[in-house]
């Protein structure tokens, strides 16, 4: 499933999110895995996931590891 961490456009079902690929070349591990909920919005902002609920509520999720993905 493709999410985008844009901040504005919401996400669609219940996810849990352990890992993802910010674009086609970068890799993202999240420190801990969490779940996301329908209309959640995300971004990635300065080496952490934020998550904004639909409440206004505002949660910041440490990344473990972060890496660039080389391709032939």
């Amino acid at each position: 499933m493709r999410i985008d961490f844009d901040s504005v456009t919401s996400v669609p079902r219940m996810l849990l999110l352990s890992e993802f690929q910010l674009n086609s070349d970068f890799q993202v591990v999240l420190d801990r895995p969490m779940f996301v909920t329908v209309g959640d919005r995300v971004s990635y902002e300065s080496g952490a996931v934020v998550v904004i609920r639909p409440t206004g509520e505002y949660h910041r999720h440490p990344v473990g590891n972060s890496h660039w993905t080389c391709r032939r």
